[in-house]
This record gives C-alpha cells, structure tokens and sequence, in this order.
C-alpha cells in the first residue's frame, strides 16, 4: 500500500521542486559571496565552483528523476552531501569549510524536511 502511494505521488509530480526561484537566486548569491568573501586562490576557487557545480546538478537531477521513490531521492540526496562535503574538505582551508558546511548543514536539513512533506 504505501509504495502505491509512492506510485501514484510520482505520476503526479513527475518533477520535483524543492525551492522557489527566489529561494534558489539566495542560495546562488550566498554562494557567490562565499567565494568573494574568501582568500581562495584561484584554483581553489575554480575547483570549488566545479564541484559544488557537479554536486548541484546531480542534486537536482534527483528531483527530475521520475523512477525514483520520495525514499531513494532522500537517500540519494543525503549520500550526494556527504560526498561533496568530502570532496570540499580535502580542497578548502578548515575555516572556509566549516563556514561552507554550516550553510549547507542549514539547506540541506531544509531539503530533507521539504522532501518528508511531499
């Protein structure tokens, strides 16, 4: 019973939208204010934006993806931060990213909620 529920959430909400342009256009500017803000070296600052890039396509892949369960997309969403906060902490000196991680702790905890209430 409960996954035809699943079923019958994903035919009609075949693309799942956690945030709201506006919400988005913050997150984007917070993001470009993180890399102004901070000493990176250039290169730092280019992989940073690759791989934040890299893991935020895939996140909202996960949203566009129709075969997957509200569960799978929490999951995946979750394993998604995991690595990309891996990824980050080898790249970044420990202060910039604990400054990073404290802001995604914040969006990735309001992900999880918006994906629960679906």
């Amino acid at each position: 019973m409960f996954g035809q529920e699943k079923g019958a959430q994903k035919d009609q909400n075949p693309t799942i939208k956690i945030f709201q342009k506006e919400e988005i256009d913050y997150i984007k500017k917070w993001m470009e204010n993180f890399i102004l803000d901070k000493e990176m070296t250039p290169e730092i600052n280019e992989r940073f934006k690759i791989v934040t890039s890299y893991y935020g396509l895939k996140m909202k892949l996960l949203g566009e993806n129709t075969k997957l369960t509200k569960i799978e997309i929490i999951g995946k969403f979750n394993i998604l931060i995991k690595e990309q906060n891996n990824d980050l902490k080898e790249m970044l000196p420990a202060e910039q990213f604990e400054s990073f991680s404290k802001l995604y702790d914040k969006i990735s905890w309001s992900v999880n909620k918006r994906l629960h209430q679906l």
